[in-house]
């Protein structure tokens, strides 16, 4: 039911979007019941239709978007299925890129929990997230302050990632060090897209899109597939053996003499 309803939400009259979204504010309250596939429908119901029928009624999404902060770490436990994912990317959208945010902690929050998900979660997973984690770096400049080295940060307090509220962790008190990490994942796409956020560097649409990032991606698993680029390189131990070889034939080497007439 979730589900259809997320779907057409959009189409609801608007004399039943207060009672609707009353509904589905019950429902979030005890968003850690629902199975993971039911709360991220709920979730895009909620964003859908505030953007919709609702868009009238100047409701704060607070209370929307931050359930959606506390269910992300469930992808990595409960993402083994890839829609898990194709939802989480959709309330990401309509949280912060079909929206304006104006509250820089809560995008800061965000970017900091989706690359600790990434960091644990699938290929299929990691790469569109952090694709988004570009979009929200390109959209949002100011939270390219966690991109800066932890010893800049001026910022007092600890970063505080599991309370409820996403604008009370302190995130700006850190700094993105996941990034750094996935640099050296198995799968290029996750270093791609995880250089690229250390970076800065836009994405490419539509090639980089992360709905068409997962896709991909899920082929690749079905099929048993990983793109990796051959290094062409020789070893540095190998460089020297050979060096050691011509050595050792300029060793043994010898020059006959030239034959003198007597």
């Amino acid at each position: 039911a979730l589900e259809g309803l997320a779907k057409f939400s959009h189409l609801i009259n608007f004399d039943t979007v207060v009672d609707l979204l009353g509904v589905l504010k019950g429902l979030l309250k005890n968003i850690d019941i629902l199975p993971l596939d039911a709360s991220l429908n709920c979730m895009l119901a909620a964003f859908q239709t505030l953007q919709g029928p609702g868009s009238e009624l100047q409701i704060d999404q607070k209370e929307y978007v931050s359930p959606l902060y506390s269910q992300l770490p469930r992808l990595i436990t409960e993402g083994s299925d890839s829609e898990y994912t194709e939802l989480a990317l959709k309330c990401l959208n309509n949280a912060f890129i079909r929206r304006k945010e104006y509250s820089m902690v809560r995008v800061a929050a965000f970017v900091k929990q989706i690359c600790s998900v990434s960091l644990h979660a699938p290929p299929f997973t990691s790469a569109p997230l952090l694709a988004f984690v570009r979009q929200l770096l390109h959209k949002y400049p100011f939270v390219a302050q966690l991109l800066e080295n932890e010893q800049d940060v001026v910022t007092s307090g600890t970063y505080t990632p599991d309370v409820e509220d996403p604008e009370h962790t302190n995130p700006f008190a850190t700094s993105a060090w996941q990034l750094g990490t996935l640099k050296f994942h198995v799968n290029p796409n996750v270093i791609q897209h995880a250089r690229g956020a250390g970076a800065g560097k836009m994405l490419i649409l539509p090639a980089e899109d992360p709905t068409r990032i997962r896709s991909q991606l899920i082929r690749d698993s079905n099929e048993c597939y990983i793109g990796i680029r051959i290094s062409k390189k020789n070893h540095p131990l190998h460089q020297s053996s050979r060096k050691d070889k011509k050595k050792q034939r300029q060793v043994i080497r010898f020059i006959t003499p030239r034959s003198t007439m007597e």
